[in-house]
C-alpha cells in the first residue's frame, strides 16, 4: 500500500474533476438564469449524505490530495477496464446438463447436483451467493471444507446450453505447498465489477488451530473475467485474516470486506478485524479500519452511494463513506441484534436486509431511515432484489432442515412484508435429483427477471445428514 506515483485514470480523474468543475458552472449559471437541464437528477444523487464522524484515514492510501473514493464514478471507465490485467485461463472440469424437475405453483424448476472431484469433503458444501451477469451467465462455488489443502471450486451455468460446468478450483492458481492451510469456503458472496468482472475470495475450511506461513498467508481476492475466461489472484487485502463478507460498489470501484482474526475466534471466541477498502484499478487496499467493533461478519449492505454498512452489536449499523473516508455510527437502528443478509439496491435506492437473532426484515431506505418489513420464517443467509424493487426473494432455514417445510422460494413485497410461495423446492428435487433439500445461501435473480437461481446445501435421500452434496435449481417465474 505505498503511495506510489499516480495511475493513469488518477491522472484522468483529475482532468475530469476540472471537467466537471467547469460544467458545475455552466449548470449554476444556467439554473440562475431560469433555465435547467433537460433531464433530472439521478435518485442516487439526491439520497443526503450521512453525518459524519471522525475515522482513521487511509493508511498508505494512493490518492492525491483532496481525493477520497468516491471520485472515482467521474473517471471515464474504458481506458480503466481495459488496463485490467488478464489472470490465468480457466482450467476446466466436470459439467452437467440440468433436467425438468416439473412444476410447483406453476413455476417450472429445473435443476442439477453440482458435480465436483471424487473425493471426500468434509463435507462438500456451499456457504457464499453466487452472481448472474448481464448475458445471464451465474457464477457460483462449491468447497471441500477441509483446512489443510482445502480447496474449493468455481462453476459457471450457462442458459444458452443448460450446462452446470466447473471453471477451475482455487488451488490451481496460487502458491501452494501440501499440508498448508488451504481455502475450503468461498464463504462471502460473489461481487459484480463495473467491467462485467465478478469478484470472489476465498475462506478456510475451518479456523480451528489454524496455521499461516510463508504460502499461506490468509484468505485471497480473485477477479474472474467471464469474457476472458480467465481467473486471477489479486492479493490477500489483510494479512493473517479471513473474509466471511464481501460487497462491492460497482460504480465506485471498490470492494468492501470484513476481515476476521482466526486466532482470537479460536483461543478467546470472540470475533475481531478490520472493516478493509479495495480498489479495483489500483489493486490496493486504501482503507482500513479499526480492529473491533463488529458483530457476526456476515453481510455488508452497499448502498447506491457505494456506503458499506455492517453490524456492530446493539442492532447498530456502522457505515463507511467513500465521499469522506470514514467510518460512522449510523443513527437508525435494525429490528433485531445483528445484520445477516441484504441485497443490491433497489432502483428507487432501497435496500433489503434481514436480521439474526430474531430473524427479521427491514428496508434501507435512500435518507439512511430503517423500516421493519416483518419476520422471517426461519434463518435466512441470501436474499435476491428482483430487477425492478417491488420484492425480493429468499429461501427460510438456510443451515439446514428446510425438507421440513418443502424448501419454498419466497416472493417478499418490499412495501408491504406480504409474502408469497413462488415455488416448493424439495418435493420436486427429491424425486428427480435423489437428494434431500438442507438449506441455502445462494439466491440469485437473473438481470431479465424472469428466473432465480437457488443453491442448496443437500443430503442423499435417506441419509441422516442434509449436507454433503450441493444442487442447483433454477426456477422459471410463471
Amino acid at each position: 500500500m505505498g503511495s506510489g506515483s499516480l495511475s493513469g485514470w488518477r491522472l484522468a480523474l483529475l482532468a475530469a474533476l476540472l471537467l466537471v468543475g467547469l460544467v458545475g458552472g455552466v449548470l449554476l449559471g444556467t439554473q440562475l438564469a431560469g433555465g435547467s437541464p433537460d433531464t433530472p437528477p439521478d435518485a442516487a444523487d439526491t439520497v443526503p449524505d450521512a453525518t459524519t464522524s471522525s475515522a482513521p484515514s487511509a493508511p498508505g492510501s494512493t490518492l492525491a490530495p483532496g481525493m477520497t473514493p468516491a471520485d472515482a464514478p467521474l473517471v471515464d471507465r474504458a481506458g480503466a477496464c481495459a488496463d485490467l490485467p488478464a489472470g490465468e485461463p480457466f482450467i476446466g472440469g466436470p459439467s452437467i446438463e440440468l433436467i425438468d424437475l416439473g412444476e410447483s405453483n406453476g413455476a417450472r424448476v429445473e435443476g442439477a447436483v453440482y458435480p465436483h472431484p471424487d473425493y471426500a469433503g468434509d463435507p462438500w458444501t456451499q456457504w457464499g451467493q453466487g452472481l448472474v451477469i448481464a448475458d445471464g451467465r451465474f457464477y457460483s462455488a462449491i468447497g471441500d471444507h477441509l483446512a489443510p489443502d482445502g480447496n474449493s471450486y468455481i462453476y459457471e451455468y450457462d442458459p444458452a446450453t443448460g450446462t452446470l460446468a466447473m471453471l477451475g478450483d482455487l488451488l490451481s492458481y496460487v502458491e501452494h505447498q501440501p499440508g498448508s492451510w488451504g481455502y475450503g469456503k468461498v464463504h462471502a458472496q460473489m461481487v459484480a465489477g463495473a467491467c462485467g468482472e465478478v469478484y470472489l475470495s476465498s475462506y478456510w475450511g475451518t479456523y480451528s488451530d489454524i496455521r499461516f506461513d510463508d504460502v499461506y498467508r490468509g484468505d485471497i481476492l480473485f477477479r474472474l473475467d467471464p469474457t476472458l475466461r480467465t481467473l486471477d489472484p489479486l492479493t490477500v487485502p489483510v494479512d493473517a485474516h479471513g473474509q466471511a463478507s464481501l460487497g462491492g460498489w460497482a460504480q465506485g470501484g471498490l470492494l468492501y470486506g470484513e476481515a476476521v482474526d482466526p486466532v482470537v475466534k479460536d483461543q478467546q471466541d470472540i470475533e475481531q478485524g478490520p472493516l478493509f477498502v479495495y480498489d479495483v484499478y489500483t489493486e490496493e487496499v486504501v482503507f482500513q479500519g479499526p480492529d473491533s467493533p463488529h458483530v457476526g461478519y456476515r453481510n455488508l449492505i452497499v448502498d447506491a452511494k457505494g456506503r458499506a454498512y455492517y453490524s456492530i452489536g446493539g442492532a447498530e449499523l456502522a457505515v463507511y463513506d467513500p465521499a469522506v473516508n470514514e467510518i460512522e455510527t449510523h443513527p437508525h437502528t435494525m429490528p433485531a441484534d445483528w445484520l445477516r443478509a441484504s441485497t443490491v439496491p433497489a432502483p428507487d435506492g432501497r435496500v433489503a436486509a434481514v436480521t439474526d437473532e430474531p430473524y427479521t426484515f427491514f428496508i434501507l431506505e435512500p435518507s439512511g431511515e430503517i423500516q421493519t418489513l416483518g419476520p422471517a420464517r426461519g434463518y435466512t443467509a441470501s436474499m435476491a432484489m428482483h430487477p425492478d424493487g417491488d420484492h425480493f426473494f429468499y429461501v427460510p432455514d438456510a443451515h439446514g432442515g428446510s425438507w421440513r417445510s418443502n424448501t419454498p422460494l419466497l416472493r417478499v413485497d418490499t412495501r408491504t412484508g406480504e409474502e408469497q410461495v413462488v415455488a416448493e423446492l424439495n418435493p420436486l428435487a427429491e424425486q428427480g435429483l435423489g437428494v434431500t433439500l438442507g438449506g441455502s445461501y445462494d439466491v440469485a435473480v437473473d438481470p431479465s427477471g424472469d428466473k432465480v437461481f437457488v443453491g442448496m446445501n443437500s443430503g442423499p435421500l435417506g441419509a441422516e445428514d442434509d449436507f454433503g452434496e450441493v444442487a442447483l435449481l433454477v426456477v422459471y417465474l410463471p
